[in-house]
């Protein structure tokens, strides 16, 4: 299984973004590959970010309904209890909230995580 970090997210919906290509190509395999999902953290370390960055609520309401045909609600995967508590761990190891978030539901899930994050290799097998 293969799990879409939040930097594919970010790639996709911006233009000027360098990973903007490949980020689209792998937004448009979620719905045809069966094994590969997006972590719902995944969705909302995307909004913190564009929240953050300024994006005005009609714009970032623009950008969700952009991907809702691209991630349908089925290819997206929630946490379960234990991978929450085996984040922890990975905090007090110093990997930052979402991060630890991510590279845990990995884990419990042996799923690769697409992504260019240095901290979330260190932990998981990632692929680009």
């Amino acid at each position: 299984m293969k799990l879409l970090d939040t930097v594919a997210l970010i790639g996709c919906l911006n233009p000027k973004d360098r990973t903007h290509k490949r980020s689209t190509e792998h937004i448009a395999q979620v719905v045809s590959h069966n094994d590969i999902f997006v972590p719902m953290i995944s969705l909302v370390e995307a909004d913190l970010v564009m929240k953050m960055r300024g994006y005005e609520d009609s714009e970032r309401e623009l950008s969700w309904r952009a991907l809702e045909s691209r991630i349908p609600r089925s290819k997206i995967i929630a946490h379960s209890i234990s991978s929450i508590y085996s984040a922890v761990e990975l905090q007090r190891q110093g990997m930052d909230y979402f991060d630890s978030l991510i590279s845990s539901i990995a884990l419990e899930t042996n799923s690769v995580v697409v992504t260019t994050d240095r901290a979330i290799e260190a932990v998981v097998q990632t692929e680009w």
